[in-house]
């Protein structure tokens, strides 16, 4: 049976726009099944150990901002963790999308539209491709019920072929790399728009070394 996964994951809320919180993003990662990261999968858990990182997922947002389970660990080891998960996401034979939308001046059911119409673009764009597989599995962790909805009516509306699966982050190394997409894909929104936070100024160092060395081979892969 050919299978495609696509995992799920957000940034962002639908309350009102603020500085904290100006847009709202979500990406789509594509991993055909037939292709196995199973090497990539125990090399990236093996260097988690090394690092001395017993965690169950890797969280970019966190790891940025020095919050949580990562406060314990220094900026060097905070940024080696995220390069891991980074290299990782190169050498995964994955393609993803991102759908987004800018909350200011937007009601909260104008951004659901807006992020309702770029889904509907992106499935009609590739129905042919989507089509071709037996299943087409969804994984998404519920976190929020307007994404959701957008994801099963518009899914549903298209494909007969396709399943909507609960997951939890500690699961699949793929639904982290789509953490780590939003998280990339947010900050270059916020570089050319110069909303860029210190604490994400200070960790990719430059507008430059952020381009060169995180964002231009991650974006080899969008589609």
């Amino acid at each position: 049976m050919k299978e495609l996964s696509i995992f799920v994951d957000e940034s962002g809320d639908f309350g009102a726009y603020s500085k904290h919180s100006p847009y709202y993003i979500f990406s789509l990662v594509l991993h055909e099944q037939e292709k196995s990261i199973d090497d990539i999968v125990s090399d990236l858990d093996k260097r988690m150990k090394e690092h001395g990182f017993n965690i169950h997922a890797i969280h970019t947002g966190p790891i940025i901002r020095n919050e949580g389970y990562y406060k314990r660990f220094d900026f060097d080891d905070r940024k080696r963790l995220f390069n891991d998960l980074v290299f990782f996401a190169k050498k995964a034979d994955i393609s993803y999308h991102i759908v987004s939308a800018e909350k200011r001046g937007n009601t909260k059911a104008k951004v659901v539209d807006i992020l309702s119409k770029q889904l509907i673009l992106f499935v009609k764009e590739n129905l042919e491709y989507l089509c071709g597989f037996d299943k087409v599995i969804i994984y998404y962790d519920y976190g929020q019920s307007e994404i959701t909805t957008i994801l099963t009516s518009v899914f549903n509306s298209f494909l007969s072929n396709v399943d909507f699966r609960h997951v939890q982050p500690h699961q699949y190394k793929l639904f982290q790399v789509a953490d780590l997409i939003c998280t990339l894909e947010l900050a270059e929104i916020k570089f050319k728009n110069k909303t860029i936070t210190d604490s994400e100024l200070r960790f990719y160092e430059s507008r430059r070394k952020f381009k060169d060395f995180y964002y231009k081979s991650i974006k080899s892969k969008r589609i």
